[in-house]
Parts: structure tokens; sequence; C-alpha cells
């Protein structure tokens, strides 16, 4: 049975797959790890996604524990001893306190017997799923019967879902009370992408990147804290300075200080050293035997450690964070002069100065200068940030401009670390004082930049920086850009055309080849389906960038160009210049740039036929867009198209209907009409056509409207026709394939050629002629060769297998779905698999054992005696993926465990 996601709890869907997968093949399960982590929660959704089995419930407490047989009382809840024989009855209902309870030696074994039978008679029509949270508090006595019951199961249907707290290294010491074979699973930490979308979905979009960082650090991945953490800092207001020590909540605090206030006072500052410092030596933080001292007396009392690379460490982070926010000012000044006096890095020299001296003082603001350049060219522009707003703050009141000039500095570097917020902020303010026309026009282009998908309100802001330009070609060609972009956004064409052309002779003027780089690719993208310039003015601005350092606009120059490349079918060149770009804009931190990269690395890598890859972009490129930007419909475009290959289309369609309403508000028609085509193809794999036709009918008004309609940008126009046809609109569907051609013939568009002959295929087999229309789709399949995209051969496939049937030629249909679920298995088009796969359980019926080639494959080695990682190996698929189709072979055919597969079938490999 497949799961339910939308009961997924953030951050567990491997978790709970792997789970379903062991549990479905006849294991026992625990969970464990330290408190807080999850395990709870991971016991709780189970249940809900997997549905079928009879669930049997029981969460242990500590201030329970010596309470008889209290497990077995939650567990056998509502569960009758009817039937049993009456000695057994009798103990039984003692136990659940239903009676007498036991209280001899013979009692004892008619409660283990007693359930041992219970179990037996439950499990004899449906799985029983026991599930029990906190094994280490089951009281003695329930553990007693369960440890008796699980060596006596054997066979049966009865599984333990259990959860252990475990602190330490070690691993659970309760596996014995679960009915064998038993598995362990340590529950790993949250990701950083798991805990921002964790406090997200608690809080909203109210702590910056920088800050849900620190919380992710601070809790190491713990949900509970972290979720304590967002609680606390929302309740202070939400987003924190770099430097602001992070609230302890309080519910934590007084531990954390009774422990810190048993250290003797020579403790005090050198731990303070140690918080305030970001890589604390020793050498750094020490400096006299009074510290040496106290670093002994705090690793003594377990509140830090010393590393072989001499690191001092809290135990814990918010040790750290407790110590630094408890200091008094004058305190914390001395620490910060004190690892400025020893440190010889100038980053953090410049840093710890600002932090003890918070004044005026030119000559520290041009260090601090220094340094947020050093740390930008680092791949820290949050660091950068905030070390150049600190220059501006220390800046003489009598250099306004000056402080201006770097106010907007400090804006640039937070806009690339994605604190959008601190970056309008900054912009906003440099411009109240700002006298120098560059400053000024680079503050409110990078306001315009801000507003992100809805340009409606920026007119004025770009005719004001039009007017700051003045007659400098440096700046009026950055000017015309945002210009450009802003027509194009009001869908006037010749007006953008315009003002690109005026700015890339203004950009050669100036000598400004960054900007001609952007000027040059954004008249390409604009002119792309009719301009016969535009793939020469997309590759001069590739050639141009690739002499560049990475900037802004190089990225995206080089995303746009790798989409160009892919468009047109050159995969191995699309990923190269993407994959590219990727590890250059890691190495430089800037989140803005990742995102570019990441969005167009999720199209490139779904049409290379890379599932997995263009979940993994498409979700870190949505989670980076939705916490930077204010208008994020194109980020849940992109994240819901991953999702609609490789993942979960309802959650595609979630993302959908967000990623509508997002660009209807922002006015973002060209964002808006992939939106509706996106949701279209979503609602027709989910078998809702008639719903898919007027997302589609929506999608096809707006690209009419804009005059946007290159198939090749988004493969949709096949699927609009497939459901034409589903729904009986034949005149419609002919009239869109007919359009759709003659468009895809004028611009060269031969990679959309497949996907049309699949809908065309349809269009004809709807008006009678299954036959004909299948022998059509295997030619143009046969014509297609190496298509450079797997997912519209393995389409095709799947719907010449439709044709087939529909003929009544069940052995072609058979093949022709074997292509194509060994086409979604390569693309690791999971939903799609999973379908297809179905669909060929269904024609085999009771006449075959309906096996995909990879099935076989994996049976033929299973026969052969192969262990599940030697058959990893041997069709180059993950251990997890033999696990997950091994558990789907299991229940097909309505076995337990791998002896009875191969029983099921026959017990001899294929020829």
């Amino acid at each position: 049975m497949a799961l339910n996601r939308d009961a997924t709890p953030v951050g567990r869907s491997d978790v709970l797959d792997l789970l379903h997968s062991r549990l479905s093949a006849g294991e026992s399960v625990v969970v464990y790890g330290p408190a807080g982590i999850g395990k709870s929660t991971v016991l709780a959704a189970y249940p809900a996604l997997a549905g079928d089995p009879l669930v049997l419930h029981a969460n242990a407490a500590e201030v329970e524990s010596g309470l008889p047989y209290l497990t077995l009382v939650d567990l056998f809840d509502g569960v009758s001893g009817d039937g049993l024989p009456r000695h057994l009855r009798a103990a039984f209902d003692g136990a659940l306190l239903r009676g007498a309870a036991p209280v001899t030696a013979q009692d004892q074994l008619a409660v283990r017997l007693a359930t041992l039978e219970v179990l037996r008679r439950l499990a004899a029509n449906r799985t029983v799923l026991m599930l029990v949270d906190d094994l280490q508090w089951v009281d003695p006595h329930s553990a007693g019967v369960l440890r008796f019951v699980a060596r006596r199961l054997a066979g049966a249907r009865v599984r333990l879902l259990g959860a252990e707290r475990v602190e330490t290294a070690a691993g659970p010491r309760h596996a014995d009370l679960c009915p064998a074979p038993t598995s362990e699973l340590l529950l790993p930490p949250l990701t950083e992408y798991d805990t921002a979308d964790l406090l997200r979905e608690r809080f909203g979009p109210v702590l910056s990147l920088s800050t849900i960082a620190r919380v992710h650090e601070a809790s190491q991945g713990n949900p509970l804290l972290a979720v304590e953490l967002g609680r606390t800092l929302v309740a202070r207001g939400g987003t924190i300075g770099v430097d602001q020590p992070l609230p302890v909540p309080e519910r934590l605090r007084p531990l954390l200080a009774q422990r810190l206030a048993s250290l003797p006072a020579h403790s005090g500052p050198v731990l303070l050293r140690a918080a305030a410092a970001a890589r604390p030596t020793v050498a750094l933080v020490g400096g006299d035997g009074d510290a040496k001292v106290g670093l002994e007396a705090a690793m003594e009392a377990g509140l830090a450690t010393v590393g072989p690379d001499e690191m001092v460490r809290f135990a814990h982070p918010l040790l750290r964070e407790l110590v630094y926010a408890d200091a008094p000012p004058a305190a914390r000044a001395a620490a910060h002069e004190h690892i400025a006096a020893r440190t010889d890095d100038s980053v953090e020299r410049a840093r710890h100065l600002a932090l003890a001296r918070p004044h005026d003082d030119e000559d520290l603001a041009a260090q601090l200068v220094e340094a947020a350049t050093t740390a930008r060219m680092r791949g820290a522009p949050a660091v950068a940030a905030d070390l150049a707003e600190r220059a501006a703050e220390r800046t003489p009141a009598g250099l306004p401009g000056l402080a201006a000039a770097r106010r907007y500095a400090a804006a640039e570097h937070a806009q690339a670390a994605g604190l959008t917020a601190d970056a309008h902020r900054l912009a906003s303010a440099s411009l109240a004082a700002a006298d120098d026309p560059g400053v000024r026009v680079g503050a409110r282009l990078l306001i315009v930049d801000l507003a992100g998908q809805d340009q409606s309100a920026v007119g004025p802001v770009l005719d004001a920086a039009y007017a700051d330009a003045g007659d400098d070609p440096a700046l009026l060609c950055r000017v015309r850009h945002y210009r450009a972009l802003k027509a194009y956004y009001d869908a006037d064409i010749e007006l953008a055309d315009a003002e690109l052309k005026r700015g890339e002779g203004e950009a050669r003027e100036a000598g400004a080849t960054e900007h001609l780089v952007s000027l040059l690719a954004t008249r390409s993208l604009i002119h792309g389906a009719r301009d016969p310039e535009s793939i020469r003015l997309l590759s001069a601005a590739a050639s141009l960038a690739a002499d560049l350092p990475p900037s802004t606009e190089s990225v995206h120059a080089a995303a746009m160009y790798a989409r160009g490349r892919a468009y047109a079918g050159d995969m191995a060149e699309a990923i190269r210049v993407i994959e590219t770009q990727r590890d250059a804009v890691l190495r430089s931190g800037t989140l803005r740039d990742l995102s570019t990269v990441l969005l167009a690395s999720a199209s490139i890598y779904a049409r290379s036929g890379r599932g997995p890859d263009a979940l993994r972009a498409g979700r870190e490129g949505m989670r980076l867009i939705l916490d930077m930007e204010a208008t994020p419909g194109h980020g849940l475009v992109v994240g819901a198209l991953g999702e609609t290959l490789a993942g979960s289309p309802a959650v595609a369609a979630g993302l959908l209907v967000q990623a509508i309403e997002a660009c209807s508000a922002a006015g973002d028609e060209d964002w808006l009409r992939l939106a509706h085509a996106a949701h279209g193809q979503v609602l027709l794999f989910q078998d809702a056509p008639d719903a898919a036709v007027a997302e589609f009918r929506k999608a096809q008004e707006l690209e009419r409207r804009l005059s946007r309609n290159d198939p090749a940008l988004f493969l949709w126009h096949a699927d609009f026709v497939e459901a034409l046809a589903a729904v009986g609109a034949l005149d419609e569907a002919a009239e869109v394939l007919a359009e759709t051609r003659a468009v895809a013939a004028q611009l060269n568009r031969g990679v959309v050629q497949l996907g049309l002959s699949r809908a065309a295929a349809l269009v004809t087999a709807a008006i009678g002629e299954p036959r004909g229309a299948a022998v059509g789709l295997a030619e143009a399949l046969a014509d297609a060769g190496d298509h450079p995209y797997p997912m519209e051969v393995a389409k095709s496939w799947h719907t010449l297998a439709t044709l087939e049937r529909r003929a009544h030629r069940r052995g072609a249909a058979r093949s022709a779905l074997v292509e194509a679920i060994a086409g979604y298995a390569a693309a690791g088009a999971a939903p799609w698999l999973a379908a297809a796969e179905a669909e060929l359980s269904r024609l085999d019926g009771g006449q075959g054992q309906g096996l995909s080639e990879t099935e076989r494959r994996i049976v033929d080695l299973l026969l052969a005696g192969a262990t599940n990682r030697e058959i990893a190996r041997a069709t180059h698929l993950s251990v997890k993926a033999i696990e997950a189709k091994l558990t789907r072979l299991y229940r097909r055919h309505g076995v337990r465990n791998r002896a009875q597969l191969t029983r099921a079938l026959g017990g001899t490999p294929s020829p």
C-alpha cells in the first residue's frame, strides 16, 4: 500500500519509507535516539501512512513504570478474550483489570499464554502491529509478557514498532520485547533544510535564513529543541542579529544556569571568550594560569571539552549561547578585545574590535570594509553584510555619503546571503543619505530586485533611477536592463527590445562587460521564440560570462544558456554548464545565485531523466525562494515539477495551487501560465482529465495573450491534447495539436515531436482506431532513436501499451509496458513507475507473474541466493530500493519473506 504523504512529518519521509519496507517484509523495528529527536512523532505518523494493519497502542511513562501490566492494559484496550479457555481468560482479564489480579507464578504464566493466544487469533485474519512508545519505561510485568510472546510468535503476522530513548552512542536495550526478526533504526537529526521547513510550518516566515541556521546549529537538528528555540525567538520578535545570542528557552535555562553556577569564578572569563570566538582554540581563549584552571574546571564538570585540534567546545551549543547572553556588556567587550589581540585572522580581528568598540572610528570602519570584502571572497556574504553595516555605523557623523555607500555595500551582501529584509532596510537607509549617483542607482535597483515577481509598483523607482543615472553609460545600461524587464512583465515586447538595444550600446561604451552579459541574455530570452539571433545572443552572453569572475550577471547568463541547450536537446552541455555554475556558486556562498542555479538544475535534470536529482534541486531551490522572496510563485512551480516526476504528485498539486495564488497576486502572467500548465499535468496524472483541461485552457489563454508559445520551453502541449482526447473534445484536440506542430516546425523544435506523436496517437484512438494509432506511435518511437528526454520516451511506451491493450493485443501491450517501466526506473520517476507496475500487474492478472524487467532480474538474483546488497550492486540500485521492490513483490504475491516468494515464483531463475 502506498504511503499517504499528506501525513508525513517534516524531514521523516525517508525514515517512514524504511519503516514501511521493513515492517511489510515481516520485521519488527525499534526506533531509537535522544529525547526530542522525534521518535514519538514518527510512531504516531506511521499508522495513518500505512493504513492496513490492526494497530495496538501503548505509551509507557516513567512515572507509571511501577504499575503492573499497564502497558498490556493500553495495548489490549478494547480487545476481548472471548474464546480463550476459562483459566486463560481469567488470567488475561485479571491482568487487564477486568477481574482478579494474577498473583501466583501459575497465574503469571497463564497471562503470558493468554496474550500469546490472543495475538495469534488477531493475526489469523490481519497483520497486527503493536506500537509501543518509550520501551525503556515499559513496566516489568508487561515486559516479561512481551518477551515471552516475542519468542513464540514465529510465523505469525505480528510486528512491534517501538521507540526507545537512548542518550549515548549505545544502541537500544529493549529490542528483545519485539517478535523476531528485529531491526534497529537510529533516528537522525533534521537537516538544516528540514529545520527551516519545521520552523516555517510552526511559526510562518518570521525567521531569517541566518537565524534558522543558528537555531539548527544550537538544536543539533533536534526537532523539539528547534521548536522551543523558535517559539522563544518569535515571542521576542523573531530574527536576531549575527552577534546577538540566541534566547535560551525558559524551560531549559534553570538547568543550564545551575550547571554553570557550580563552576569557580575564574572559569567565567575563559568560557565567555570561548562563547564569543568563532573558532575558540586554547591559545586564543587562554592567556594566564587562572584561565587554564578555569577551563580545566569546566572540562571536569562536563561542560566543555578540548579536542585534538585544541578547539574548545561546549558540551551543548545552548551552553555557549547562555554564557554569552548572561555576560554583562563590559565583560563581553573585554572578551572581544582579548580575542582581537590574539587572532591572526583579519576578518575576526575587525569583527571583535567592532564588538568591543561601539563608537565612531574611521580607522576601524576602514578595517571593517576590508574585512567585509575578504569575507565575501571567502563565500560568507552574511558575515560580509554584518561587517559592512558595522563599518557604516562606525563611520564618523561628518561623512554621511561614505556611510551611505557602506550601507549600500552591506545591502548587496545581505541580498547575496538571502537576507532580504536586511537588504531592503539597508538599501533604503543608504538611499536616504547617499549623494553619489552610483550608490543611489544601485540602491534603487536593488529595491526593484527585492520586489521579486511583483513588478507592478516599480515604475516610479525606475524613473527615479533613470534620473539619478544622468548621462553615465555605466549606470544607464543597468537602468535600461531593469526597464526592459518591467516592459516584459507588462507584455510590451517592443519597448523591452528597444531598452535592451540601447542598454547594449551603453554597456559597450562603458566597458561594462557584466551588464552587457545580462542585456544579451535577457534579449535572447525575450525573443527566444521569434528572433533568429536568439542563439547567437545567448552564446555571446555565455562566452563573455565565461571570462568573468562569478557574479550574479554571469550566473544568470550561464543558467539561461544551459536552459537553452536543454531546450535544443543538448543535455550533456546543459548539465556541464549548470553543474559548473553550481560548484562556483557553492564556493561563493551567494544564496541568491544558488537559487537561480538550483531552479535551472531541476528543469535540466528532469529533462535528462535524472528524477532524484531534479527532486532534490527543486526542493532546495524552492526552499531558498520561500525564505528569500516576497513572491515565491516561480520557486513553487519548479518544486512541484520535481515532485510530479520523482516525489509525490499530491504534494505537487498542493504546491501548484499555492503557486497559482502567488503568481496571480504578483501579476506575473508568465509564471502563472506555467503554474496552470503544470497543475494540468498533475491532474491528468491523477486521472482527473476534466479538471486538467480547465487548467490547460487557462495556460493556453495566457500563452496566446503573451505570444510566448515555444513548445520546447515547457513540455505541456502534448498533455493538453491527451486531456482533451480523454474528455471527448476531439476537434479542439486536433486544433491544438496542429497549432503546436506548426510552431514546433517553424522553430525547429524536434525535441517535442515524439510527445506530439504520442498525443496524436491518442486522438486517433479516441475516434475508434486504436490499432492504427499504435502502429503510428510505434513508428514514432523507432524514429526517435536516442531521444534526449528519457521521460518522453518512457511516457510514449506507456501510451503505446494503452493503445495495444485497446486493440486487444495483450502481448504487445505487455512488452510496451515493460519498456515504460524500464524507462521510469532508469529515470527514478517513482510515481510513474508505481502506476506502470500496477497496470502491468492488472494486465497479467492471474496469467503470469507480472514482473518488470528490473523485478525479474531481482528475482533471478534472489533465487540464485544473492543478498540484498549483492542484488543492489548487480542492478545498480540502492539497498533501500531493493528492499522497497521486494516489499512490493511480497504484497503482490501475498507472502511475507524471501523463502515464500521463491516458492510463489516457481523456485527457478528465468532462462
